[in-house]
């Protein structure tokens, strides 16, 4: 292996730590961006993901729509059940957003890895480092606040229960996290009761992951360009506080290079 393959591996793995999390959290919804280098399969896998994910917030999100218009309630029910249809609906239309800058979004991911591979100076490597940590950090506390905050709710709506009366019978049935219209489908019943909430779970999982990914990508996008701009910023103080002579000598050269890498971080 060469020094210069060496060098390539061992710039990277910043990048990829970097961005780890974004695409630990991305992958299982199908909204990383695929690149020039995805196989077929992946492709294929990404497409039955993303027609997967949206069959189950549609699952939930249309029913739900249904019994709010169509189920006759006071305005104080109608409230509780347009918190849960709005979080999922607000869910599928960010989903959609990942998907449609899936384009933009590998545009910033190479730029990511660029400035990685281009680093050279040990300090300032050190610096990008710092900047991935923060980003990583935030990425991580979003994913788990945002991911526990629903999951738990989620699960003390099916703790609780509901008595119904159907027929002559009375049917103790679990809650669902939003609310089904009953005509459309017979949650009163198992196993579907069930299998409505589990697709509810899945689905609160899939735009919980579409939110957390686009706060944590922009989050990750902004730590590196600060960290660029630290880089930059040091680069500038180191020029002007050397020597006048030292200056005259390799001045122009320096000067060039901070202007085009300015003009790099600007891009």
């Amino acid at each position: 292996m060469t020094n210069n393959s060496v060098t390539q591996k061992t710039l990277d793995s910043p990048s990829d730590y970097s961005l780890q999390l974004n695409r630990w959290i991305l992958k299982p919804i199908g909204a990383w961006p695929a690149s020039t280098s995805t196989s077929r399969s992946d492709r294929i896998v990404s497409f039955i993901l993303v027609s997967l994910c949206y069959s189950l917030i549609s699952f939930t999100v249309i029913p739900c729509i249904f019994h709010f218009i169509l189920e006759d309630e006071t305005i104080y029910i109608k409230l509780k059940t347009l918190g849960p249809l709005s979080h999922w609906f607000i869910g599928g239309i960010n989903y959609t957003n990942l998907l449609l800058r899936s384009r933009d979004i590998r545009y910033c991911i190479r730029h990511m890895q660029t400035d990685w591979t281009a680093v050279r100076r040990p300090e300032d490597l050190r610096v990008m480092m710092k900047y991935a940590k923060i980003g990583r950090f935030i990425a991580a506390f979003c994913a788990t606040f945002m991911q526990s905050g629903v999951l738990m709710y989620c699960t003390v709506t099916a703790f609780a229960t509901q008595t119904i009366i159907v027929g002559n019978q009375t049917k103790i049935i679990r809650m669902l996290p939003c609310v089904v219209y009953k005509n459309l489908i017979p949650v009163h019943t198992s196993p579907t009761n069930e299998i409505v909430l589990a697709t509810q779970f899945l689905s609160g999982f899939i735009v919980n992951s579409s939110a957390v990914g686009a706060i944590s990508i922009g989050v990750v996008f902004a730590a590196h360009a600060r960290g660029q701009l630290t880089i930059l910023m040091t680069w500038i103080n180191e020029f002007v506080n050397r020597p006048k002579d030292q200056k005259d000598n390799d001045g122009f050269n320096d000067i060039g290079e901070i202007v085009e890498y300015h003009l790099k971080v600007l891009r």
